[in-house]
C-alpha cells in the first residue's frame, strides 16, 4: 500500500515502551542468546553459533551476541539453509529472493519511485509481510508488517526493515537516518532489538515495525551505486552503522579518540596525517591519544579492515569489488592483506566458511 497513511505520533502513550540511546557503537550492542533461539529456532541458532566460533572451548553458548555477530549468523544461514527467510516465512526463500526485490528498487529513478516499487515487489515472493509507505506531517512511514502474529515474526520484521535501510544508504549514496523508529510490543519484554539507536527516538507501539525518515529522502536519485550482488553492499553499509555510535551520534557527547577513528575508517582508511588533520589535531597528538587508550593507529586500521574483510568475505561479492571497498589497489593487495590477517586466501577463506556451514 502507498499512499496517505497515519501512524501514532512522535510522542509515545502510556501504552508505550520508550528506549534511551545507548553510547557504546551500534555494532557492539548485545542481543541475548533467547532473542537468537527465538528468531533461528534453538536448533539452528546451536549450528550457527558453534560454526561461527561463538562459544567458549567447554562448546557453551554464549549468553548474548553483538549485533554484527547476529548479522553474520544471518549471512551464514542463508547459505547454509537456502533461506531468506530463515524459518519465519510460510515457505522458504530461496537465496537471492530479496536480492531481485532490491535489485529492481535500485533501478528505480529517484527514493520515492523506489519505495512504491519495493511494497508492490514483495508480494510476488512468499515473505509473509506486507509493507506499506504512508505520509505524515515530520516525514515518510515506512511500515513492516508479519501477517501471522509471532515474536519470531516480529524479529524477522526488524532484519528487513535494517536490510533495506542499508540498501537504501547504498543506493543513494547518502547517509540516511530515520527520524525515529517503531518497534512491537510483542516484544516488549526485551530492550533489544536490531533497530534500537538508528534514530533518535523509539519505542514499542502495536505490531510490526515502522521506520519515520524525512521527507526529503524521496526525491534522492536511486543506483547512484548498483546492487549487484547478495548480502555485500548492505553487509558493506551495515559495518558502517556498526562502528558509529547510537544516534545520538550528533550529540554534544564526548566519545574517544578510538571510536571517532572507527568511524572516520568506514569511509576510507586515510593515512595518520590525513586522519589527524579531519580530526582537528597534529599527527603527534593523535599518536599519543591513542597510545593513552592502548592501541595504534596502524593497530586500529587493521582492525577495521579485518573486520569488515570477513564480513564481505561472507557474501558473493566479486573479489574485485571487496578490494575497492576496503582501500587496496588490486585484487593482489587483498589476496596479501588476507594472508596476513587470515593465514590463507580469500577462496580458501569463502571455502572454509561454507564447509563449516555445510
Amino acid at each position: 500500500m502507498f499512499g496517505s497513511q497515519a501512524w501514532p505520533s512522535a510522542m509515545p502513550d502510556r501504552h508505550s515502551v520508550l528506549f534511551s540511546t545507548a553510547t557504546r557503537n551500534f555494532g557492539a550492542e548485545q542481543l541475548s542468546r533467547h532473542y537468537v533461539e527465538t528468531f533461528f529456532g534453538p536448533e539452528r541458532a546451536r549450528a550457527l553459533m558453534v560454526g561461527a566460533g561463538l562459544c567458549d572451548a567447554a562448546g557453551q553458548l554464549p549468553a548474548s551476541i553483538s549485533r554484527v555477530d547476529f548479522w553474520n549468523l544471518c549471512v551464514d544461514g542463508v547459505y547454509k539453509y537456502d533461506d531468506e527467510g530463515h524459518g519465519c516465512t510460510p515457505r522458504p526463500l530461496p537465496k537471492g529472493s530479496w536480492t531481485v526485490i532490491f535489485t529492481a528498487v535500485n533501478h528505480m529513478d529517484s527514493v520515492g519511485e523506489g519505495l512504491k516499487r519495493f511494497c508492490e515487489f514483495v508480494q510476488v515472493i512468499p515473505s509473509g509481510m506486507t509493507i506499506s509507505v504512508g505520509y505524515g506531517s515530520d516525514g515518510i512511514n515506512i511500515t513492516y508488517a508479519m501477517n501471522d502474529l509471532s515474536e519470531r515474526g516480529e524479529i524477522y520484521a526488524e532484519l528487513i526493515a535494517i536490510v533495506f535501510h542499508c540498501v537504501l544508504v547504498w543506493g543513494t549514496g547518502q547517509w540516511i537516518e530515520p527520524v525515529r523508529t517503531r518497534l512491537s510490543s510483542l516484544l516488549a519484554d526485551r530492550n533489544e532489538s536490531l533497530l534500537t539507536g538508528l534514530a533518535t527516538s523509539c519505542w514499542r507501539h502495536g505490531t510490526g515495525v515502522s521506520m519515520v525518515y524525512p521527507k526529503g529522502i524521496l526525491d534522492m536519485p536511486l543506483g547512484v551505486r548498483r546492487y549487484k550482488s547478495f548480502s555485500f553492499h548492505e553487509s558493506s553499509v551495515f559495518m558502517e552503522i556498526a562502528q558509529r555510535s547510537p544516534r545520538s551520534m550528533h550529540s554534544e557527547a564526548s566519545s574517544s579518540i578510538v571510536e571517532e577513528l572507527r568511524v572516520l575508517m568506514q569511509d576510507e582508511i586515510p593515512s595518520q596525517r590525513v586522519a589527524a588533520r579531519k580530526l582537528g589535531m597534529s599527527a603527534a597528538t593523535l599518536q599519543r591519544k591513542l597510545t593513552q587508550e592502548g592501541t595504534s593507529f596502524r593497530e586500529l586500521s587493521r582492525e577495521v579492515r579485518m573486520r569488515k574483510l570477513c564480513t564481505l568475505l561472507a557474501t558473493d561479492a566479486n573479489l574485485d569489488d571487496i578490494a575497492f571497498d576496503l582501500g587496496f589497489s588490486d585484487r593482489r593487495s587483498l589476496w596479501r592483506a588476507c594472508f596476513d590477517w587470515l593465514g590463507m586466501s580469500p577462496t580458501a577463506y569463502r571455502l572454509q566458511r561454507r564447509l563449516c556451514d555445510s
